[in-house]
């Protein structure tokens, strides 16, 4: 039932044909890493309501894009730390600790996605037992970005105005430790603030018309 309100919710907003390719790769997805992320929540009430109008409703990022994104990523990168903001059911944590990162963290403002996170980061634990997950509510306007991270997932999860003050607190990090650093950036929305403070787009890709995502680093 939920893969077929899932196709009626893509399709009424993008068509039918987006749909159809979603919900196949939803399916796979779901069986591959052993989670159920699919479906959408509304944040309103748990969100303060200040905060409401800058942050998306929950939507996890389509497993197509998401393989794409990480497929992008060198042996190297999946030797250093890895952090998705804005992780809300964990579906992306599931995949990057499949990938093989060390650590895997995930941010989430939302009391209520936490709580829904922690038992698939939990299950994370005993799968994967060489790697440390960890989910953590927190804003990301005010987090301190570890020094070790190589590689930030994001899927939109705010608008111009929290990442702007998110980038700053990236490039706070980096003139603590200069390394590289790389940003899986699906439906990339912002990606002309990160090209402002120096970042590059190395690769990027279109499907379907409505799927998008890049490879940002520095």
């Amino acid at each position: 039932m939920r893969y077929l309100l899932y196709f009626l919710y893509v399709s009424w907003h993008w068509g039918v044909a987006l749909a159809l390719f979603i919900v196949r790769h939803e399916i796979k997805g779901e069986r591959k890493y052993g989670i159920r992320t699919i479906g959408t929540d509304n944040l309103t009430g748990d969100i303060p309501k200040e905060d409401i109008e800058h942050v998306s409703m929950y939507e996890p990022i389509n497993y197509y894009t998401a393989t794409w994104l990480f497929d992008r990523l060198t042996p190297a990168d999946r030797n250093t730390a890895f952090i998705d903001i804005g992780c809300g059911k964990g579906r992306v944590l599931a995949i990057a600790a499949a990938y093989g990162f060390p650590q895997v963290i995930g941010i989430e403002y939302s009391p209520k996605l936490c709580r829904l996170a922690q038992p698939v980061c939990d299950a994370l634990k005993q799968r994967h037992p060489g790697t440390h997950i960890s989910v953590i509510q927190a804003d990301a306007r005010v987090f301190d970005l570890p020094d070790n991270i190589g590689v930030i997932f994001l899927f939109n999860p705010f608008d111009e105005t929290i990442m702007k003050i998110f980038i700053e607190k990236v490039m706070e990090s980096l003139r603590r430790k200069k390394r590289p650093l790389k940003v899986l950036y699906a439906n990339p929305q912002c990606k002309q603030l990160w090209l402002d403070t120096g970042f590059r787009e190395s690769e990027h890709f279109v499907k379907l018309v409505h799927l998008k995502g890049g490879v940002l680093e520095i």
